[in-house]
């Protein structure tokens, strides 16, 4: 529905609405910003395109949007003229719908199931996306596909910069995140498990679960940038940032399509995840130690 809407056979007489002012926080958080703002648009009935040059910052090329790494939204051209009426501008730095209106489409599906509908649209890889991230993939795993490693868990634990900004009420151990999951985990003879963190401690902390636990789990991980936060990635060059997003990309393929879920709820990169998997029809709630999160 969201591809026939944005990409009509004639854009002529069509009404737009141009994202634009891209929220200044993390890549979690601005993909949502930017469903939020290309949710205000669907409910005005407006095709919605891409301010070009954005100020995306993510974005490592031209365009500086998230046309960089996912597919266009649209085929329309962006109009010249911004008059209010036909062409009116919305920005993606808000925290939420002031108004969760639903196209009548969609009116017997819950707002979760919408959001994610619009998540699922919004970041499709562009085909040298996915082509780069499974590359990275095949280079690290043995066997080098993915889907070779099934059943598997992915766990990503968020903390760092999260509890010293007090977004989150304290951090969480690693061993409180396998409490969640452990005997499950036995009961469906699952011992492959993905773990990522910004914070490089965690596999340490893994390393001396598993000695308890007889070496139950064979860990698959990556080599990645470790202790990359919002602070240090706004102090990188536009290509520096673009090979973390790519990072990070591979990451969310790897944990989109793992059997089971586990993450740090405050986290917008783990509800991000999340939502994907809901998209991909995997309905298990992902385990986490937290019970609330901040906005």
């Amino acid at each position: 529905w969201f591809y026939e809407h944005q990409h009509p056979i004639n854009c002529t007489n069509k009404r737009f609405a141009i994202i634009q002012n891209y929220a200044w926080s993390g890549f979690g958080s601005t993909v949502h910003q930017i469903a939020w703002a290309f949710g205000a648009a669907i409910a005005d009935n407006r095709i919605a395109v891409y301010k070009i040059p954005g100020n995306w910052l993510y974005g490592d090329c031209n365009s500086t949007t998230p046309d960089c790494f996912f597919l266009p939204i649209t085929n329309c051209s962006i109009p010249s003229k911004v008059d209010g009426n036909q062409t009116i501008t919305i920005n993606a730095k808000f925290g939420h719908w002031s108004k969760s209106i639903i196209p009548s489409t969609f009116q017997n599906q819950t707002f979760n199931w919408y959001r994610v509908q619009i998540i699922f649209y919004l970041i499709r890889y562009k085909p040298e996306t996915l082509a780069q991230v499974l590359n990275a993939i095949s280079k690290q795993f043995q066997p080098s596909s993915i889907d070779l490693h099934h059943p598997y868990i992915a766990v990503y634990v968020r903390r760092s910069d999260k509890v010293k900004k007090k977004e989150m009420s304290r951090a969480f151990t690693l061993k409180q995140y396998f409490d969640l999951f452990d005997a499950h985990a036995r009961q469906a003879n699952i011992s492959t498990i993905y773990i990522n963190s910004e914070d490089e401690k965690v596999f340490n902390e893994f390393v001396q679960i598993n000695k308890e636990k007889q070496g139950y789990y064979k860990l698959l991980n990556l080599t990645l940038s470790r202790n990359v936060v919002f602070g240090s990635l706004i102090h990188m060059t536009k290509q520096q940032r673009g090979k973390i997003v790519l990072e990070f990309l591979t990451d969310l393929f790897i944990e989109a399509n793992a059997d089971l879920h586990v993450g740090t709820l405050t986290s917008n990169w783990c509800r991000l995840v999340d939502e994907m998997r809901l998209a991909l029809g995997k309905l298990i709630p992902f385990y986490t130690p937290e019970q609330i999160y901040r906005v």
